[in-house]
């Protein structure tokens, strides 16, 4: 993958401040380079697309953002990645924090083995939210904001893998919001959508009747090949 995104239109403005900054990234699997001299800034409150066919380098990309391919034996990153002009694989980072500041939804849905409720619930409880009535705060937010919550707020004890493949999907995104990360990466998140009819209020990014109640920032993916992938580039 080369140089190559799309952001909403006013990203230009001097009013909007970068949030993550890529500068000369390159990365390999072994002996084999999949990024090339990357240079990116991602501006806070905007979505950003990355947007090419598949096997370009996507999906590496995103994974770089919150080092999910540190877990990938053999791989080599070169360049700089700043979160909020800190040095994303600087010697300090707690990698466990990255990941609560930098969330990631990806293409399969992956619930755990766990309750609807549970799945929501996780993130939150793991970094130390323990009051019931708080955690069911978080959970309902998280559900409305996917577009769930009216088909599963009866049955939030069930099991998630219960759910349909799209209602899966959309559990995942309710989970990625619940943390309220700084930045939500989504690596195709709606490639296995059903479409719903789904509004909400309040400011965010809607996807194929996904809300997302968002004031920071997003980073998308997208392959070029389908035409539906342009337009929801363009939501």
């Amino acid at each position: 993958m080369q140089n190559g995104l799309r952001q909403s239109p006013d990203h230009d403005s001097k009013d909007h401040a970068v949030k993550l900054t890529l500068n000369q990234v390159n990365f390999f699997y072994g002996d084999r380079q999949a990024l090339f001299k990357i240079d990116v800034e991602i501006i806070k409150n905007q979505v950003t697309s990355f947007i090419g066919p598949s096997g370009c380098g996507k999906s590496t990309l995103l994974r770089c953002l919150n080092r999910l391919n540190d877990l990938v034996e053999g791989v080599r990153l070169e360049g700089t990645m700043l979160l909020d002009g800190i040095d994303i694989y600087g010697p300090n980072v707690d990698i466990t924090d990255l990941r609560k500041r930098v969330g990631m939804v990806f293409q399969k849905s992956n619930p755990f083995p766990k309750s609807i409720y549970e799945n929501v619930a996780y993130g939150p409880r793991l970094h130390g939210i323990r009051n019931r009535g708080r955690l069911d705060q978080i959970v309902e937010e998280g559900l409305i904001g996917a577009g769930l919550w009216e088909e599963v707020k009866d049955r939030l004890q069930a099991s998630a893998f219960g759910l349909s493949g799209g209602q899966q999907q959309r559990l995942c995104i309710a989970r990625a919001l619940a943390v309220k990360p700084d930045v939500l990466l989504m690596d195709e998140p709606c490639s296995a959508l059903d479409p719903v009819q789904y509004a909400a209020g309040g400011a965010g990014v809607r996807l194929d009747g996904i809300h997302v109640p968002w004031r920071n920032s997003g980073v998308w993916s997208h392959k070029a090949d389908i035409y539906h992938d342009f337009q929801e580039a363009d939501r």
